[in-house]
């Protein structure tokens, strides 16, 4: 197939998914507009923050400022939630094209759109019932991208420095989920060292790491700075989130009890079969280990909304790409080469 039709095809594949998982939300215009509780108070303060207030001073709130920021980009057109919405939307459809990206290194472009169409549509309803998850489930399927990544290929300087912007925006987006980023720039400073890496190449991780802080810390601190608000962000969002942390046993008994976590079990079978079969599965069981990471730190945060468990579906793409193929090599398919 031409490769300007099949970009393009994949294009649109992208775009009907995105537009699938846009209908559900409640900032969609040609729907009934009904939030939850946590989004009108979200709403509520970016509003207030377009009008001047000053976040965690003069309004309360314990999410970061990128969440506020965000949402009252919206109000600066209109007061309407159609701006918010396209900006969602256009968020959604960078999602669904990182989860697709990321199969794509595990299997061939069909089952990539199928495994990339399963964990975003089903399901996708139960972000509504908070503002900063839909923002950290797209944060988090980047991570999942980068990280294949360099699992794949070895360090790779610019993919380090975006796991490091993430976890600055995490930051000052939901101070608690910061971990999962702490847990997987530590893995890899410890794989690069194992794998002996050329020194000159190991100092650029450490320094792409640096880099990627100071993108997010500069912009970030001047504005708090600006307002003087920081003093108030540490107590009321840092603080606040890190001190109200859930219990590892409820938290886990969510996710747990979720028919979801099913992939997890598939993806040790998964990783077996290809051991036995004599297929280098090194990376696979990174995966592994990061994702059960990663769900004890959301097990951990407090209380375990149904968008919190969404959450983890961002760590699946890896594990039904990774069973796809074994599809792929029934049928005659191939993964696409993939330069990153």
């Amino acid at each position: 197939m031409n490769l300007k039709l099949k970009r393009t095809l994949e294009f649109f594949a992208i775009v009907l998914v995105t537009v699938v998982v846009a209908l559900s939300s409640p900032l969609n215009p040609w729907a009934s507009n009904v939030f939850t509780d946590v989004q009108n108070d979200i709403l509520s303060i970016a509003h207030s923050v377009k009008e001047g207030y000053l976040a965690y001073v003069e309004l309360d709130g314990h999410y970061g400022p990128v969440v506020y920021e965000f949402y009252g980009l919206g109000y600066l057109l209109t007061e309407t939630h159609i701006v918010q919405f396209v900006m969602e939307t256009v968020l959604v459809f960078f999602t669904i094209l990182y989860m697709y990206k990321t199969a794509k290194l595990y299997t061939s472009e069909i089952f990539a759109f199928i495994t990339t169409a399963l964990l975003s549509v089903f399901g996708w309803g139960a972000f509504t019932h908070a503002g900063a998850e839909e923002l950290m489930f797209f944060l988090l399927v980047l991570a999942g991208y980068h990280v294949s990544s360099q699992l794949k290929a070895g360090f790779l300087s610019h993919h380090t420095y975006l796991l490091a912007i993430e976890l600055g925006l995490v930051f000052f987006l939901q101070t608690g989920y910061v971990w999962i980023w702490v847990g997987i720039l530590l893995f890899f400073a410890v794989k690069f060292k194992v794998n002996d890496i050329e020194n000159k190449a190991y100092r650029s991780f450490f320094f792409s790491i640096l880099e990627g802080l100071a993108t997010v810390a500069i912009p970030m601190g001047l504005y708090l700075w600006y307002f003087k608000n920081a003093s108030a962000f540490i107590k009321q969002v840092v603080v606040y989130n890190m001190q109200n942390l859930g219990t590892l046993k409820e938290g886990l008994q969510i996710i747990v009890g979720s028919p979801w976590i099913a992939i997890v079990a598939l993806f040790v079978v998964v990783i077996i079969v290809k051991a036995l079969s004599d297929n280098t599965v090194v990376d696979l069981c990174c995966w592994l280990g990061i994702i059960v990471f990663a769900i004890v730190v959301i097990a951990l945060q407090g209380e375990n909304l149904p968008s919190y468990l969404q959450l983890s579906k961002a760590l699946y793409v890896v594990p039904v790409a990774s069973a796809f193929s074994f599809v792929d090599k029934l049928l005659g398919l191939k993964v696409e080469d993939s330069s990153n």
